[in-house]
């Protein structure tokens, strides 16, 4: 199941877009959540959050407030991953958009004629990279357990307290369920995570400087470092 947003000012649109995507996806056998939003304020809302995880996402240009391009550009601050489609009006919009890594646009002229193929382009994309997205039941706001979608890259650390098991990302911090410490250790320093103490793991990517006792991440964070697994952590870091 992939999660699919639309993002445009145009309510009339948007269910337009919405009810002929939920043919093409049926068409493509690709089973798809398809979620409409009116501005780009609230679709980074969603999207930081997680709630849910997107992995394509379909954005109007011309949009007040908050455009199509001022919002991808913050979208992309928080995740490189994603699939972005522009929607154009008119051809002139699509000029300077290259460092948003966009992979198609969809004008509005020629929705009928493009949209199948524009769908069929990013789901392509997304089974040569789908291995990168690890689904996790966690707590959510209201302590109830939900299941979401994370890129391994958006990983920092995983950490053990008090026998509760926490993934942490630069957005926001999830208590795992059903998982055991030891299995997050057995499966994920398999990625490039480093174990650095009994009750915490390490993105590598992630990883400033390493000290006699703790490790200094690139967000400030200082994880404890035990002093039997500083050796082997310094010969992977250099």
């Amino acid at each position: 199941m992939i999660n699919v947003a639309f993002c445009d000012d145009d309510e009339y649109f948007l269910e337009k877009i919405k009810g002929e995507s939920r043919m093409i996806f049926k068409k493509l056998r690709v089973s798809a959540n398809i979620y409409t939003y009116t501005n780009g304020f609230q679709l980074i809302e969603s999207f930081k959050n997680y709630d849910p995880y997107f992995e394509i996402i379909f954005l109007d240009i011309n949009m007040p407030k908050l455009n199509g391009k001022e919002t991808a550009e913050r979208l992309r601050l928080l995740d490189k991953k994603f699939k972005l489609i522009f929607i154009t009006a008119y051809e002139k919009e699509a000029i300077n958009t290259f460092k948003y890594d966009v992979i198609a646009f969809l004008p509005k002229t020629s929705l009928d004629e493009s949209l199948f193929e524009t769908i069929n382009l990013a789901i392509t994309k997304l089974k040569e990279d789908n291995h990168n997205i690890h689904i996790f039941k966690v707590v959510g706001h209201n302590n109830n357990i939900i299941t979401v979608k994370i890129p391994i890259d958006d990983i920092v650390y995983f950490e053990s307290i008090n026998r509760k098991v926490y993934l942490c990302t630069n957005r926001d911090t999830f208590e795992l369920r059903g998982y055991q410490f030891s299995e997050v250790v057995d499966k994920y320093t398999q990625y490039g995570f480093a174990d650095i103490h009994r009750s915490c793991i390490v993105n590598m990517k992630y990883i400033h400087s390493v000290s006699n006792f703790e490790v200094i991440l690139d967000n400030g964070v200082s994880l404890p470092l035990s002093r039997r697994k500083r050796k082997q952590l310094l010969e992977n870091f250099i």
